[in-house]
């Protein structure tokens, strides 16, 4: 998105995939692209770093270049 607002894009809104890893059909659990990691054997919950960067950058209403 940095490059795309860079190139003069108007950019008004972004909204992540998956805020879990969760079960995609074709593989599985194996992809892990949520933004909160889940263990299937406890179901604990886990902030991932990307997470916090999103948060970061919500907070603050923009990247930092």
């Amino acid at each position: 998105m940095a490059a795309c607002t860079a190139d003069g894009i108007d950019v008004r809104g972004y909204l992540h995939w998956s805020l879990f890893d969760d079960l995609e059909w074709m593989l599985g659990y194996r992809p892990t692209f949520g933004l909160v990691a889940v263990d299937r054997t406890t179901q604990v919950r886990t902030p991932k770093p990307s997470a916090r960067h999103l948060g970061r950058i919500a907070r603050a209403n923009r990247m930092a270049m």
